[in-house]
């Protein structure tokens, strides 16, 4: 019970920093926001592994931070954390399709949306993030 709620706490407090987070990354992608030609979708799991079975060009981006990984990441997801991609230092490519990965889908969908709409043609959203892939019992990498 202790778990659910702390997990709870966790993910709230994930979403609240990821909406928080737009305004900030905005000022990363200045001068895009007119380009609306995007394609942002939020999937469940198991559209997921559909999508990275059919997909070979599809690039998986898990923004969750280093310590996280612990527990567990998809086998072929390359480490881009979001504090990276909003200070810069590390910036998703804009011409693949990319399907983006966290801990319970708060900071993959804000950074989705805000992604979506500069620039980034063909955005994909993991549903409950590492999470939910757990709970369907698809394969993890540790």
């Amino acid at each position: 019970m202790k778990r659910i709620v702390a997990l709870t706490i966790f993910s709230s407090l994930l979403l609240f920093l990821g909406f928080q987070l737009v305004p900030a990354a905005q000022q990363q992608f200045p001068g895009l926001e007119e380009q609306h030609t995007s394609f942002f979708k939020t999937v469940t799991p198991q559209e997921a592994q559909n999508l990275i079975k059919n997909r070979k060009d599809i690039l998986l981006i898990d923004v969750r931070g280093q310590d996280e990984l612990n527990e567990g990441y998809i086998a072929g997801s390359t480490l881009m954390p979001l504090w990276d991609i909003i200070k810069g230092t590390q910036r998703p490519p804009q011409n693949k399709p990319i399907l983006l990965i966290c801990a319970v889908g708060g900071r993959s969908l804000a950074l989705g949306q805000l992604m979506s709409k500069n620039g980034w043609h063909e955005v994909y959203n993991l549903k409950g993030g590492i999470s939910a892939w757990k709970e369907a019992k698809l394969p993890l990498e540790y």
